[in-house]
């Protein structure tokens, strides 16, 4: 295991209570994780963007394979995909979440 001094052990608990805050207590984004529909979604849509020629993120030999899905699900595996998740409330509010944001919650918690 690799040691974490005590300030990056601080600075680390800081950060996870601030971004628990923001998702559970002001509740800006509820549930303060993807949804299954929402990872459904990230994955299609990136799965088109492959298939209609875009660049993959990641090597598809590594992969060991060509299929646009299977190559999308390793670029989220691996979070290197920059979407924005857009959530819609019946109140009409709508919050707009970096993917990136609510992987490192769900990561932490």
């Amino acid at each position: 295991m690799e040691a974490v001094s005590t300030a990056e052990l601080l600075e680390k608990i800081e950060k996870m209570v601030e971004l628990l805050e923001r998702a559970l207590v002001k509740r800006d984004f509820y549930p303060p994780r993807l949804t299954k529909y929402e990872i459904a979604r990230v994955v299609g849509a990136r799965a088109i963007q492959l298939a209609m020629g875009a660049q993959p993120l990641v090597d598809p030999q590594e992969v060991g394979s060509m299929d646009p899905v299977i190559i999308a699900i390793e670029e989220f595996r691996r979070g290197l995909l920059d979407f924005i998740i857009v959530r819609e409330y019946p109140d009409g509010k709508s919050v707009r979440i970096r993917l990136k944001e609510l992987l490192e919650l769900e990561k932490s918690l």
